[in-house]
């Protein structure tokens, strides 16, 4: 009677998984609001280390990194307006 059980809940749970990928593919704009979010939530982090990084690059000598630091954070306040947006 245990072995049909697992077989049953087994059963069960790879019919909830293949609900859930045929959801997502049937409504793409939660993937797309599941990337976003995601996008949104680390996107100070990343556009601050390209800023910083290329602000160190540009002490160094490097002067064409000098157009990565503003062009971050421009980058970074149109996540952030488009966030507020969608």
């Amino acid at each position: 009677m245990g072995n049909v059980r697992t077989i049953l809940d087994t059963t069960g749970n790879a019919l909830k998984n293949i609900g859930d990928v045929a959801f997502y593919l049937l409504h793409p704009g939660m993937i797309f609001q599941a990337l976003w979010n995601y996008t949104v939530l680390y996107s100070f982090w990343v556009c601050m280390l390209v800023a910083i990084i290329s602000l160190m690059l540009y002490g160094f000598g490097f002067k064409k990194c000098a157009k990565y630091a503003p062009t971050s954070i421009a980058l970074y306040s149109l996540i952030r307006v488009l966030s507020k947006v969608i």
